[in-house]
């Protein structure tokens, strides 16, 4: 388990964490519903786990531990709720429970959770260039701290842990794959030029009007910084 102490780069405005949800696993047009934070977390927890062989050799009282591989990236928040005017901002602590299920719980028209993607300005995951957490509902708990006399929540805190979804074509980008004939992502930073990110990638920038159409770029040679760019695989 690692436990992170969560923030944002130096000169930077404080920003709300937002959890935003599709009916839709590719997450497209604009989200359907939207969660944001009262309070942000003051930590968070990230769960990497590596799965590894642990049947016996025949005739042998242990094993070598192959690697089989990694289970999907976890994340643990706690939103606090206070409707005691405490902070200065007047908040339905029970409303605002009811916002956070109908974004991030089961929907009973589309019978399963929604796909979601949790975004905290510049924070990144525990991945490369990532400032978007793709994921779906794994739990959620409901710590309730203070009442009214007739029995209103006034204080709250929910524990959710989200566990990583990804599209099969993002999810394939992030192993790191090198080939040209498998699909990449990349988020733009600073300074980079949509030619040179697809010599990177291709070994030949005159790919450049094939990639800005799949990604809908009006503008090829302005890109903005966290914006992220998908290169389809070359046909042989």
């Amino acid at each position: 388990m690692l436990d992170m102490i969560s923030g944002l780069l130096p000169g930077t405005d404080p920003q709300k964490l937002k959890i935003q949800s599709w009916t839709n696993a590719n997450r497209t047009g604009a989200a359907e519903k939207t969660f944001t934070a009262f309070i942000n977390p003051d930590e968070f927890t990230l769960n990497y786990s590596v799965i590894t062989e642990s049947t016996n050799a025949i005739g042998g009282n242990g094993s070598e531990g192959g690697f089989l591989g990694t289970r999907p990236l976890e994340v643990t928040l706690k939103f606090f709720l206070d409707g005691t005017n405490a902070t200065g901002k007047k908040l339905n602590v029970a409303d605002k429970i009811k916002e956070f299920y109908e974004a991030v719980g089961y929907d009973g028209k589309w019978h399963r959770t929604c796909f979601l993607r949790i975004t905290w300005g510049t924070l990144t995951w525990l991945r490369t260039n990532q400032y978007e957490f793709d994921c779906e509902l794994k739990s959620t708990n409901i710590q309730y701290k203070l009442f009214k006399f007739d029995g209103t929540p006034l204080r709250a805190v929910i524990t959710a842990t989200f566990a990583e979804k990804l599209m099969p074509e993002v999810k394939q980008a992030e192993q790191k794959d090198k080939s040209a004939d498998l699909t990449h992502v990349r988020v733009v930073k600073e300074g980079d030029t949509l030619p040179a990110l697809i010599n990177q990638i291709y070994g030949d920038f005159r790919y450049y009007l094939q990639v800005a159409k799949v990604n809908n770029l009006k503008d090829f040679r302005n890109l903005t910084p966290g914006q992220k760019l998908f290169f389809p695989p070359l046909k042989k």
